[in-house]
This record gives C-alpha cells, structure tokens and sequence, in this order.
C-alpha cells in the first residue's frame, strides 16, 4: 500500500477479507471485562462497521472479572455496564445478531481443595440477563462444561482438557468446548429453520 500524503495518515485497520463467503475476525483482548465498546469513539466505529457491514457478533467475557468481583453490588453494577456495551454495538449495527458467551469455570483453591469461585455463578446469571434483556442470545460455557465444581474434573483428564491453573483450557479442551458451542448454536439454527420455513430441516 501507498499513500501519497503531506503527513502520516492515521489508520485504524486493514480489512484484507474476500468479498465473498464468510468473513470470521478474532479480535484477542486479553485481560478485557468487555466494557470498552462505549469507550470507543462512536463515529469513527460508525463508519467501520458501516464499511464491514457484520451480520453476527459473538463477545466472550466475563472471566476476566474474576477473581477480583468480591460483593454482589458489584456484580450488579458489571451487568449494567456490559448491558450497555450491547446496547452500543446495536446503536453501531442495527441489522446484526449478537450471541454473549458466559465465562468458564474457573476455581480458586480452598484449603487442600480448588472450588468455583464464590460470585462466580452471579456473573454467569448477570450475563445471562444482559443478554436477554437486549434481545441478544446466550450461551452457557459454564453450564457446558458441568456447572459448579467442574473444572477440576477437566483438569484431571487423561488427556487433560484444562491447565493446572484452573482457568484455562488446554488446547485439547479448547477444541472440546469449542466444538459444544458449534453443535449448540447448529441445532438452535436448524431449530430456528424448521420454525421459519414450515418444518423444512436446514442445515
């Protein structure tokens, strides 16, 4: 690329995507609690998701939030504020679908004994109801993997499916857990297929 300018141009992205087909961008933010769509300035996000034109947002967080989320006035108040993280990416993209993807297990050790961290169940249902609220669809990874205490049972597979620090999946459980999301959000389309088109399967 060149740009034939007086000054440096200031560039925001790339879009190096085909025309055609689907078009899937990870964007890593590691370490994000995921309110930071609203800190985003509103027009320059305009004119991107206006270019890109995005049917579907997938936001994975909440897991980041623990273990540092001590009170349920606190939890409240993250519902709020990812509630209204959803709210903006549908002020940005009115036409798209957004599917909010709960946080794992994850356990903190107790004694002799690792355990689901406390508040850990309240974000999954904060989530959950910001989600819904907005019109937005939810998955439960947490309930996935088995709820509450489940995370050592992944750990201490053989093969392990979760690394020896209770939070992160190994990339065996990466694939496991990414593959239940796939056959859930799969059966809930053709589900949504039948209902649409008189019963006709889909995919």
């Amino acid at each position: 690329m060149k740009f034939l300018v007086w000054d440096s141009p200031d560039i925001f992205g790339v879009e190096l995507g085909d025309i055609s087909g689907i078009t899937v961008d990870n964007i890593a933010l590691r370490g994000s609690s995921g309110t930071i769509f609203t800190k985003a300035d509103f027009a320059v996000s305009k004119k991107m998701y206006n270019s890109l034109q995005p049917n579907l947002f997938i936001l994975q967080f909440g897991g980041n939030v623990m273990p540092y989320i001590k009170t349920q006035k606190a939890i409240n108040s993250y519902g709020r504020w990812f509630t209204s993280q959803i709210k903006r990416i549908k002020q940005l993209c009115p036409n798209a679908a957004i599917l909010v993807i709960g946080p794992s297990d994850m356990s903190t050790k107790k004694k002799d004994k690792y355990v689901t961290y406390e508040y850990l169940p309240a974000v999954v249902d904060a989530l959950r109801q910001a989600a819904l609220s907005t019109g937005s669809g939810y998955w439960d990874m947490y309930g996935a993997m088995g709820g509450y205490n489940s995370m050592p049972s992944w750990v201490n597979a053989e093969p392990e499916l979760a690394r020896p620090d209770y939070t992160h999946f190994s990339a065996r459980g990466a694939r496991l857990i990414a593959s239940m999301f796939y056959n859930a959000l799969i059966l809930e389309y053709n589900n949504y297929l039948k209902e649409t088109n008189g019963g006709v399967d889909g995919i």
